[in-house]
């Protein structure tokens, strides 16, 4: 029994072992190849000569920084304002027993299996008769409404095990439903919130095409349109675009590693449950 134990064990590492390797090898690819010369660049290898000239060629030749600013200024707004407006939506669905309550929320799940470029045209002609396409605005709500159904479905599993009794004893204090919500409710759920701000953060960081459909003006275009403008007539510099990958994954590492306990306490939570 302790041998074939072992042997599990043994495989179980293998197996992460190598799903880490298929994992990373990209990603460290990506960032080697952002350090090499053109002549290396499709050279599954080392550099030889490591320089810093892909990126100083990127930052002196496309707005890289403007690309980036616009791009995290998209992405946390309508992360924050998924994130606001889908906590009161699933705490709702939590705290209030409703006629079509269930239809409701099967609809927000069919809304989150919508994939977004197919709204892209009823939006941008929405928008156009309104004035907010070219604008960060429009965009920003854009992203928000594709980003609101899994924020909604994510934080109504983790309502759901708060405990009525904490909100009415909260109450009998004298707070409001908000005030419960604010102090009492969200707090709790705090793993929750940090899981859907992780995946609302990316789905804005990485969408391209409302992206392209809503914003023409060179000056706010984000991140992932202004990459695919670097390529040149004669051919793609596979250098340069390394380099601007490498600048564009580093925020959200970053805020992986930021939130990195809160998403691992929201993932495994249940998971001792019985």
């Amino acid at each position: 029994m302790k041998r074939r134990r072992r042997v599990l064990l043994w495989l179980s590492y293998v197996i992460v072992f190598s799903a880490t390797v298929v994992f990373l090898f990209p990603v460290a690819w990506l960032v080697l190849s952002s350090f090499k010369p053109p002549s290396e660049i499709l050279e599954i290898s080392l550099p030889t000569q490591p320089t810093l000239t892909n990126y100083a060629n990127v930052i002196g030749t496309f707005p890289v920084g403007r690309y980036l600013r616009n791009s995290v200024l998209v992405a946390l707004s309508s992360t924050l304002l998924s994130l606001l407006l889908g906590s009161l939506a699933a705490y709702g669905f939590t705290r209030y027993r409703f006629h079509g309550r269930r239809f409701l929320l099967l609809a927000t799940l069919l809304m989150r299996m919508l994939p977004a470029i197919a709204i892209g045209i009823p939006l941008f002609i929405l928008f156009s008769r309104i004035r907010m396409t070219n604008t960060f605005a429009g965009l920003i709500v854009a992203h928000a409404a594709v980003q609101l159904p899994l924020v909604i479905w994510i934080m109504q599993g983790f309502l759901e095990d708060i405990p009525v009794e904490l909100a009415e004893a909260g109450m009998v204090d004298g707070c409001n439903r908000l005030s419960v919500l604010y102090h009492i409710i969200l707090p709790l759920a705090t793993p929750g919130l940090a899981v859907a701000a992780i995946f609302a953060f990316l789905i804005s960081w990485n969408d391209f095409g409302l992206s392209l459909i809503l914003i023409s003006t060179p000056d706010l275009l984000t991140m992932p349109v202004g990459m695919s403008n670097m390529n040149l007539m004669y051919g793609v510099r596979w250098d340069n675009l390394s380099a601007a990958a490498v600048m564009y994954i580093v925020p959200t590492i970053a805020l992986a590693l930021l939130l990195q306990r809160y998403i691992v306490r929201g993932l495994t939570m249940g998971a001792v449950k019985g």
